[in-house]
């Protein structure tokens, strides 16, 4: 019960990490953040790195669904 509960967390992280990745860069791991940047938004890069996040996110957790 506690997996599946964990598998539809980490899905729904990953939808949030892929439908809206400009986002959750302003609130996402500090680490992944431009800080020699001027700008607040991210570029094309950060965005896919954010995407593929989500994808791995949304896999592992339909894998703790099933």
């Amino acid at each position: 019960m506690f997996l599946r509960l964990a598998g539809v967390g980490f899905t729904l992280l990953g939808m949030a990490y892929l439908i809206i990745p400009r986002k959750i860069y302003h609130f996402g791991p500090e680490f992944l953040r431009d800080t020699q940047s001027e700008s607040s938004d991210p570029d094309n890069l950060t965005v896919w790195i954010f995407r593929f996040i989500g994808v791995c996110l949304v896999v592992m957790g339909i894998s703790y669904i099933f």
